[in-house]
Parts: C-alpha cells; structure tokens; sequence
C-alpha cells in the first residue's frame, strides 16, 4: 500500500480541499488527485464526492481515513523507534542554507531531525546560493540546501523539492486595473529583486532577459521578507518563490501570468565531493524521505 496517497488523503479529507492538501503536502494538485485516484482503485470503492460547490467524504472514505491515520500513526512511531535504535549519534552538523530554504523549508526539516538525533547539535547559517556553494566547497559547511543550479564541478548534488516562481505586485498597481493583462503591460515598470549570487534573483533575470522585458529601474533588497514588504508597500514588482508568499500570507499579492511560461527550478542538496560523514548520511537521509514525493 502506498503510505505516501494514504498521508495525502489525510490532508485532503483534514483540509477539506484538494488545493489545500498540495500546500501541506508540498506537492502538486494534480499529484494529489492521482493519489485519490489510485486509493479509490485500490479499495474498489468512491472515497470522496466532490464538486465546485461540494465535498463529502464517502462512508467507505471515512473508514479509509481512520485506518489511514492508526497506519500513519503506527509507520511514524516505528520510524522513530529504529533510528533511536540504530542512530544514537553525536557530534555536530554544520547547516548551510539560502534564504529561501533556511526561512521557509529547513525548520521544519530540522524539528524533525532534531527530535530523531538530540544528540547532534545543529548550527544553521543563512547567506545567498553562490556564498552557500562556496562555502561547502571550502568545508566551512558540511552540507549546504540551495535553489537553482549547481555549478562547481567539484560539489555533488540532487533536487529534492520542486518550487514554483510568481510574479507579485503591489494592490494599487496600475496593472490591477486591466481586465486581461498584455505583454507590453509589464513594460518600463519598476522592479524590486534579491542581490546577486541569489537563486531567485538568478531566476528573475532570466525571466527578464528571454521575455525582453524592459526594466525602468530595478531595486535591490538582501532578504525574501524585504522583497514581500517592499512590493506591499507599492515599490514595484517582483518574480519569487511561491513558498515564500504561502509563509508570508501574501498570496493577494499574486497575479497569473499565462502568457509567461516559468521555468523549472529545484531546491538543491550539495556536498563536498568526498567521503561524507555520518551525520551527513542521516541528514540526507532525512531529507530525501521527507520530500520523496516532491520532484
């Protein structure tokens, strides 16, 4: 049986909403519907009726979900009795991460961890990609969470957790007026965007650059939460991360853009390119199992 559908199933029957399931499970909507669907295929029976305007769960999903959540429970307690088991670790576990994860998805991560492994002690530092990259290279950090791409040869790396880039904009933007956005109304506006050596302000030059977008003036903020602020208080627009806004209760600030097509972009594990230490296994470990589903 798939635990991954029956923790999905969970949220989405907890939630009320498939929608609100994806947020908490940090997955995709349409990923959530095929773990529905295999669920019902498995059972051979409906679990949730839903419409627009409508969400039941069924009798036999109501069933479904209760044992769903005595095996989630039963799975969770297991995971901890074996690692308490075979994982008495000691030592420490030096953290590097860019603003983006260390703000909005490594605390999670780490409460997990820290509730599996006490015995590790935890030292978290928060700077942009390419500082995080070269500071893992140098072993002043044992393992680093970065977004966007890899590029020293010399650190290995794998995705682990897909992200989503928006365009936000202030509630009193002119653009807020037009009944159907154009190309050209992105034209000659002000900009707010992260330094450079920022995953995310990687993503929105590039942005920029294939659409040709023309940048009357582009101002620079050192953090995520300067960024939300300043488009909130009407500076300008800007392209960022989707998890940021869910955190950051900004999701008015949103607007869809269907005539822009975003690309691609990972949150990414890197490490030194040797032998690593089991303090970083365990934490890789983690790390992969929590978000096996995202990518």
């Amino acid at each position: 049986m798939d635990l991954e559908a029956l923790k999905t199933f969970i949220a989405v029957v907890e939630g009320k909403s498939f929608t609100k399931a994806a947020k908490t499970r940090m997955i995709s909507q349409p990923s959530v519907s095929l773990h529905i669907k295999n669920l019902e295929e498995l059972f051979q029976t409906k679990l949730i009726d839903r419409s627009p305007k409508h969400f039941h769960v069924t009798s036999t999903g109501e069933l479904v979900y209760q044992r769903a959540k005595q095996i989630a429970s039963i799975v969770e307690k297991t995971k901890e009795e074996v690692f308490a088991y075979h994982n008495q670790l000691t030592g420490s576990l030096t953290i590097g991460a860019s603003y983006t994860v260390g703000e909005y998805i490594l605390p999670a991560l780490l409460k997990e961890f820290d509730q599996v492994h006490p015995n590790i002690e935890l030292n978290v530092y928060i700077d942009n990609t390419e500082t995080i990259n070269r500071s893992v290279l140098l072993h002043e950090f044992d393992i680093g969470l970065v977004e966007g791409q890899v590029k020293h040869k010399e650190l290995r790396a794998f995705p682990f957790l897909e992200d989503e880039m928006v365009l936000i904009a202030p509630l009193d933007h002119p653009i807020r007026e037009k009944d159907t956005l154009q190309f050209s109304d992105l034209q000659g506006l002000t900009w707010v965007g992260r330094e450079e050596g920022s995953g995310t302000r990687d993503i929105m030059d590039a942005v920029i650059r294939a659409y040709s977008i023309d940048v009357r003036k582009l101002i620079t903020i050192g953090s995520n939460h300067g960024v939300v602020q300043a488009v909130q208080h009407g500076l300008g627009l800007s392209f960022i991360s989707r998890s940021i806004i869910d955190n950051k209760f900004g999701e008015d600030l949103m607007i869809r853009l269907p005539f822009i097509q975003m690309p691609n972009r990972y949150f990414s594990c890197v490490t030194p390119g040797e032998e690593l230490s089991k303090n970083v296994e365990v934490f890789m470990e983690a790390l992969k199992e929590k978000y096996s589903t995202s990518i």
